[in-house]
């Protein structure tokens, strides 16, 4: 599951910390599924800017939400909002864990989103 790994560097040196042995698989799938059910998501997607690439949230994700299209996330993310280059930031609670990327091909469908939900300038 590409949850469970991107998640791992973030859950696995904990656990085995805490537990002060290396964890077992079925420890590690205990504390993988805690943390996993206290997650919430952000989706940013990534304007090119003069040299750079700015990244503005186009939507907020429950972990239940996030269930609906684990299964294949790329697909869920191009027929929602098109093409792009996509950030999904996982956290537990405030604390970030990790980053994945995704950049389904594409005519893009969330330039409209980027200019009501995002601070910073409206991407151009």
């Amino acid at each position: 599951m590409w949850i469970k790994s991107a998640f791992r560097d973030y859950y696995k040196p904990k656990l085995r910390r805490s537990l002060k042995h290396e964890p077992s698989q079925s420890e590690i799938d205990c504390r993988f599924e805690e943390i996993y059910n206290e997650t919430n998501s952000i989706l940013l997607v990534g304007v090119n800017e003069g040299v750079g690439i700015q990244f503005y949230e186009i939507a907020r994700f429950t972990k239940e939400q996030v269930d609906g299209f684990r299964a294949d996330p790329e697909d869920y993310l191009f027929k929602r909002f098109g093409g792009g280059w996509f950030k999904l930031n996982f956290y537990e609670g405030a604390t970030f864990i990790v980053c994945v990327n995704f950049k389904p091909k594409g005519e893009p469908k969330w330039q409209h989103l980027a200019t009501k939900k995002s601070d910073g300038p409206i991407p151009s």
